[in-house]
């Protein structure tokens, strides 16, 4: 990010050249000193001048703003980072607020503090006042806490300070592509009790350790043609609150209530107790009536439960037309009243684009309809690159006769096929225009994901049993949100020990609703291999949603038995994953949760990224590495009994737990009211 002067002046040519040395050696001089003043909090109190806000002290020193929260500090940011400040006039009198400084005619800082019981917040506001492409950027140090939050990842590093992020957009893009994923919320919270959330219309970058600074930095600014298009000329605003409570659980309890919305129901029961069968990994896009019919065999053959059957990518004759293509499927109203007739729902995959060679593109861009987001000015579609296409069209989700027209195709698909419901895929900003323009012309690029997911509730608002793979503002959609595609592989980098640490964080940003993809894997290189497979069994036996693709029999027989014994051990704690899923409507609680939910100030427990609870009373510790048999456990505070072997035992450290291919370690608190279905 250049600094103001930059990024609001014009260069201007310097033709003496006695001017231009000076001015370059004292250019040399500024940005060594300003190298050194954001990288560090100098302790010189000269010249400084303070203000105290409640339990925060604002110190203005050496034209620098820096917050220090509560003596010890243990909590300290820096304002107007790479902004020499200078001496602001204090209107807080003027504007009746706790603190108001106006640096007149570049930019105005605004605090109002307020306190809820033994919660303290601050609700900061900066708005720059001389162009719009002015940076407004404050740092946090991560210090000794840990912090948890944010985004899904491609490693979901767990505590969220293990990871680095260079500046960068924060919106839904592709976490595949190592980028901010697909579900996304402006929270973070640490084991100190901080807790910050960013509100909604600014348009904001962040950064993560950039530099090995290990500070969290907020910076506003349209200086960027995209992805916060800026076509009026808006001046940027950063505002966010910082709250604190005496500890982790303590503030997310306070944050979730005041900045997270609840859902307003759950999703189907049958998706909590029973798989999603999709055609995905096993098949790819070599789908077609035979192997549909082969697969749905296959299951039942091997005497294996179901929620639905999932028919996934390329089904139609070109995408965007959503009928099915007659040569794949030459009868797909008898295939799926066969698939019907052997017990299942029949669910299909859809997406928002349209290539340029669909009939649908067509329709969609006619100039009476423009159902798409259009280039900016123009009446034309704003064409897109996707994984399936190289020039596409994009639904204006925005747009209500839009919305209505690709609902209206979902419609036909349950009345003319009796397709059940739908796994919406894209959604996110990796995948839309760089440059667009909406139909209410909403410049702030999480409103694409935002109503993408709003649209496909919609298609099913009855029983609920589709799935969606974005998420920012959506907390109260009562549907499941689905991990992004997960490798075959055992390591962190979106494979297997990745599931854990994301399912925790969308369980803290507000989506309880996790369905944690296929298990074993894409199979993108190939069928995982066979221990592997096993193992993520394991690990996901205990997550809200179990999803198939790969079907066991691809191995053997004796991985039939076990995936099937893992199904049915599932379904036996189906009815405590439903009451979880009750209680966050009125709670707001994920139901997969950290350890230190129930123990926030144990050490231990802030850290362990390898172990989850399911709600309070079941502790689950499946092995996650290549070749163990056995691995440590950390029992969180209280007495649990041992559902492998039978005892009990205390809190604490159990060194080199065994546990053979067949065996998933799992726990039960002592004397708790964990029922079970047998």
């Amino acid at each position: 990010m250049e600094n103001r002067s930059q990024a609001c002046s014009r260069p201007r040519v310097i033709i003496l050249v006695v001017i231009v040395l000076v001015l370059l050696c004292a250019a040399a001089g500024m940005i060594a000193w300003a190298i050194t003043r954001e990288n560090s909090f100098t302790d010189d109190t000269s010249g400084m001048t303070s203000w105290t806000v409640g339990k925060a002290e604002f110190q203005l020193k050496n034209d620098s703003l820096v917050l220090a929260y509560d003596q010890p500090v243990k909590f300290r940011g820096q304002f107007g980072v790479n902004q020499p400040l200078g001496s602001p006039i204090d209107c807080s009198e003027a504007a009746d607020l706790d603190l108001c400084l106006d640096w007149n005619g570049d930019r105005k800082l605004e605090i109002e503090y307020s306190l809820e019981g033994n919660v303290s917040c601050h609700e900061i506001q900066w708005t720059a006042q001389k162009c719009q492409n002015q940076i407004l950027k404050d740092c946090f140090d991560i210090g000794e806490s840990h912090w948890y939050g944010g985004y899904e990842d491609f490693h979901q590093y767990w505590p969220l300070e293990r990871t680095t992020r260079n500046t960068s957009a924060y919106t839904p893009t592709d976490t595949y592509m190592d980028e901010i994923g697909d579900v996304v919320d402006r929270y973070f919270i640490s084991t100190e009790g901080i807790g910050i959330f960013i509100e909604k219309d600014v348009p904001l970058y962040i950064s993560i350790n950039e530099s090995e600074d290990k500070r969290i930095c907020l910076t506003s600014t349209y200086k960027d043609m995209y992805p916060y298009v800026n076509t009026e000329g808006k001046l940027p605003s950063l505002k966010y609150h910082v709250c604190r409570a005496g500890n982790v659980r303590k503030i997310h309890d306070y944050m979730s209530n005041r900045f997270h919305g609840k859902p307003s129901d759950i999703p189907d029961e049958r998706l909590f107790k029973y798989p999603i069968w999709s055609t995905w990994a096993q098949y790819h896009t070599e789908i077609n009536q035979t192997t549909t019919l082969q697969f749905a065999d296959d299951i039942l053959q091997n005497n294996l439960p179901h929620s639905q059957i999932e028919i996934d990518d390329n089904w139609t004759p070109k995408y965007g037309d959503m009928t099915f293509d007659t040569v794949k499927f030459p009868y797909a109203k008898r295939m799926i009243k066969d698939l019907t007739n052997k017990g299942f729902r029949v669910t299909i995959w859809v997406h928002p684009f349209f290539n340029i060679d669909s009939k649908n593109f067509k329709i969609g861009a006619s100039q009476e309809n423009q159902y798409f987001l259009r280039q900016v000015g123009s009446d034309l579609p704003a064409l897109v690159t996707w994984w399936r296409g190289e020039a596409a069209a994009v639904l204006d989700v925005s747009n209500p006769k839009a919305v209505d027209w690709f609902l209206g195709f979902l419609s036909q698909l349950k009345s003319e096929y009796n397709i059940s419901s739908f796994k919406f895929d894209g959604g996110n900003g990796g995948t839309v225009p760089k440059v667009f323009s909406f139909q209410n012309n909403d410049s702030n690029p999480n409103v694409y994901a935002e109503l993408w997911a709003r649209l496909a509730y919609r298609s099913d608002t009855t029983v609920r049993h589709q799935e969606v793979r974005v998420g920012a503002s959506t907390y109260d959609l009562p549907m499941f949100v689905r991990v992004l595609d997960l490798t075959s592989s055992w390591d962190r980098n979106n494979g297997l020990e990745k599931l854990i640490p994301v399912a925790m964080t969308f369980g803290i940003l507000g989506y309880p609703f996790v369905l944690p993809d296929m298990i074993g894997g894409n199979g993108y290189i190939g069928v995982p291999e066979r221990e592997l497979y096993i193992r993520w069994l394991q690990a996901n036996t205990f997550l809200p949603a179990m999803q198939f693709s790969i079907g066991p029999w691809l191995f053997d027989q004796e991985v039939v038995n076990i995936s099937r014994d893992y199904i049915n051990l599932h379904a036996k704690y189906a009815d405590v994953i439903v009451s979880l899923a009750r209680e966050a409507t009125t709670t707001g609680a994920p139901i997969i949760r950290p350890l230190w939910w129930v123990a926030p100030d144990d050490p231990d427990a802030q850290t362990i990224d390898s172990e989850f609870l399911l709600g309070n009373d079941i502790l689950v510790a499946p092995i996650l590495k290549k070749g163990a048999r056995y691995r440590d456990i950390y029992l969180v505070e209280g007495q649990w009994q041992d559902m492998l072997r039978g005892s009990v035992l205390q809190a604490g450290w159990i060194r080199n737990y065994t546990a053979d291919i067949h065996e998933l370690p799992y726990f039960i608190r002592l004397n708790s009211s964990v029922t079970i279905n047998y």
